[in-house]
């Protein structure tokens, strides 16, 4: 079957309202239907990799991200989610991995490098951490958790001075944010 551009923009609309609203398990219903349909768009399969994660399927969800990226080596977020799920799962060396792919394809997201960083610092690799939260924060500098991801790095290499200077930039944005 054959769908225009507004039926595939009306599908992502509407999972995305039931993802927005908490409703993941109808998101999934709404997702396999389109799979069911039309199984060869990479962006469903990541979309259905990131409902899945959020239901804590993991496994499961890895399996849609690598269809999503069999499908489309070059689809970032991808890529980019599947390193969160390996980071959530604790697989930092893999998570490094898909980060990395990603920022190949795309080094203007905040979050990706932000995420690299939380997995060296996993690792103990504080001052390739520190980079990476520099990056994202060069990216969106009003980031709190790439702010606040860069204070804790601080701490742990001894950093104090300049780590009440990071907390003291994730006090000043949340209390923007709460204006």
């Amino acid at each position: 079957m054959n769908y225009s551009r507004e039926d595939v923009k009306g599908g992502y609309t509407k999972v995305n309202m039931l993802i927005e609203s908490g409703k993941f398990e109808d998101a999934l219903a709404y997702i396999d239907k389109a799979i069911e349909m039309d199984g060869s768009n990479s962006m469903i399969w990541n979309l259905k990799g990131f409902v899945l994660y959020a239901l804590g399927r993991f496994k499961d969800s890895l399996i849609c991200f690598d269809k999503a990226i069999e499908m489309d080596g070059s689809n970032a977020k991808a890529w980019y989610n599947k390193g969160v799920v390996l980071l959530e799962m604790k697989m930092f060396h893999d998570a490094i991995k898909c980060f990395d792919k990603a920022i190949e394809i795309y080094d203007r997201d905040a979050g990706v490098w932000n995420n690299k960083g939380v997995a060296l610092y996993n690792l103990k690799m504080f001052h390739d951490a520190i980079k990476c939260f520099d990056r994202a924060l060069r990216i969106n500098p009003r980031d709190a958790k790439a702010w606040r991801n860069k204070c804790n790095t601080l701490v742990e290499l001894g950093m104090l001075n300049e780590a009440v200077k990071c907390f003291n930039k994730v006090i000043d944005i949340a209390n923007d944010d709460g204006r």
